[in-house]
């Protein structure tokens, strides 16, 4: 819990630094990223008349599933412009900011994760690690496309789309 005494804040503001278990994270049943390490702060909370306006950074360690060869690489998610206020009346004696730095370092992580720019996936047939090395599958068959039809129509600036088979066109 980063857990900052609100009575230790004076007029030039007051700097806590630490680290937190990654259990702060509570990514203990996502299939796609697991903590690594501590979280580490550097935070500022300074008074800003009737709010506490907490700055700094942020940052945790972790292992992320690659979205296309399923395997758990390291990386470590930052979050360099930390920044929240909060009503100094709702937390006279301790300001508990570990919700907001989770949420924030949360937000960080890729919607889908690569361990490398080049990543080449798994096999679609088989499940070969393609990184690894090529699989014996054959290369699947290409038919048409269903949207080559699309590369005959040609428009021009000023023309009307064409009727539809019922007589109906846009208006």
């Amino acid at each position: 819990m980063i857990r900052i005494e609100t009575s230790q804040i004076g007029e030039n503001g007051y700097s806590v630094s630490g680290e937190e278990p990654g259990e702060l994270l509570e990514l203990e049943r996502d299939p796609v990223a697991r903590s690594d390490g501590p979280v580490r702060y550097e935070l500022t909370v300074e008074l800003g008349g009737q709010e506490l306006v907490v700055r700094g950074q942020v940052e945790a360690p972790l292992r992320l599933r690659c979205s296309r060869c399923a395997q758990f690489f390291s990386t470590t998610v930052r979050v360099s412009s930390f920044l929240h206020a909060y009503e100094w009346a709702e937390h006279p004696e301790f300001l508990d900011v570990s919700a907001d730095v989770r949420e924030d370092l949360l937000l960080e992580i890729p919607g889908f994760p690569l361990c490398h720019d080049g990543c080449k996936g798994l096999c679609a047939q088989c499940g070969q690690d393609l990184n690894e090395g090529p699989c014996g599958c054959a290369p699947p068959e290409r038919g048409p496309s269903p949207w080559s039809a699309l590369d005959k129509l040609v428009a021009t600036p000023g023309s009307r789309p064409p009727k539809d088979g019922h007589g109906r066109g846009r208006k």
